[in-house]
């Protein structure tokens, strides 16, 4: 695998931090019910500063074993994460072929749907997660600046400079991908719509694995968390319906 820019860790260490985050999840999980703190968020008119704050606590768990393992073993670097440095132009042709590949995709599945007047399980539009952090501008800004920014970001190191990178280097290129598309779409937890977002899991590894770099990732995901935001505007807006655009 050494076209493939390797992780120094392995699935020792993969497993260490996956069970250390799914400890820490579980302990967060036990003292939000304790205290009760999902009931004070539906009752409170800073719904959105609570959202956003849950939201994230929630990346920091997962992010700071990985922080951590790799302080302890390697030294933290973001280079160890895949921040390897690509041109901007490159990044634009990457990340617009790529998103065109998704849209084609997206098309065709459509076409078949609607032709054949069946709609295929785990092949839905996503849920809103607008409603979680409630109305007003400041909340849509709030909503924004997490889904759009602070999530892509996070979620690529994550997924794509951690995860990916782990099983490419273990069980190659073609598996690997699979299956870190396949965490990537079930820890969603959106079942709904669990195969576009395997699609665009393994879409996100596709440009990783062949510019060696998760920032080409980053900016696609960037893009595409900003056309499903703005879609999603539309909708609460009553501008657009969802019929229009399933």
């Amino acid at each position: 695998m050494k076209k493939y820019f390797q992780a120094p860790w392995g699935f020792k260490d993969l497993i260490i931090t996956g069970a250390s985050i799914t400890v820490l999840f579980v302990i967060a999980g036990y003292i939000l019910y304790l205290f009760g703190v999902y009931d004070k968020i539906e009752a409170s008119k800073y719904k959105f500063l609570y959202t956003a704050v849950l939201f994230l606590v929630q990346w920091i768990i997962a992010i700071l074993p990985l922080i951590v393992l790799t302080k302890i073993k390697y030294g933290f670097k973001f280079e160890l994460f895949g921040f390897k440095k690509v041109g901007i132009w490159r990044v634009l042709k990457l990340v617009a072929s790529a998103y065109l590949i998704y849209i084609g995709i997206s098309f065709i599945v459509s076409i078949i749907t609607i032709f054949s007047d069946t709609k295929i399980p785990g092949y839905q539009m996503q849920e809103s997660i607008l409603p979680f952090f409630g109305s007003g501008w400041i909340a849509l800004v709030s909503a924004g600046i997490v889904i759009v920014f602070i999530a892509p970001f996070l979620e690529e190191i994550f997924f794509r400079g951690f995860l990916l990178r782990t099983f490419v280097d273990k069980i190659g290129i073609f598996f690997g991908s699979i299956v870190s598309a396949g965490i990537f779409a079930t820890i969603h937890f959106q079942w709904q719509s669990i195969i576009p977002i395997f699609i665009l899991g393994l879409i996100i590894n596709m440009l990783v694995i062949k510019s060696k770099s998760i920032i080409p990732a980053i900016a696609f995901h960037i893009l595409n968390n900003g056309i499903v935001f703005a879609i999603e505007i539309l909708i609460e807006k009553q501008i657009i319906s969802i019929e229009k655009i399933i």
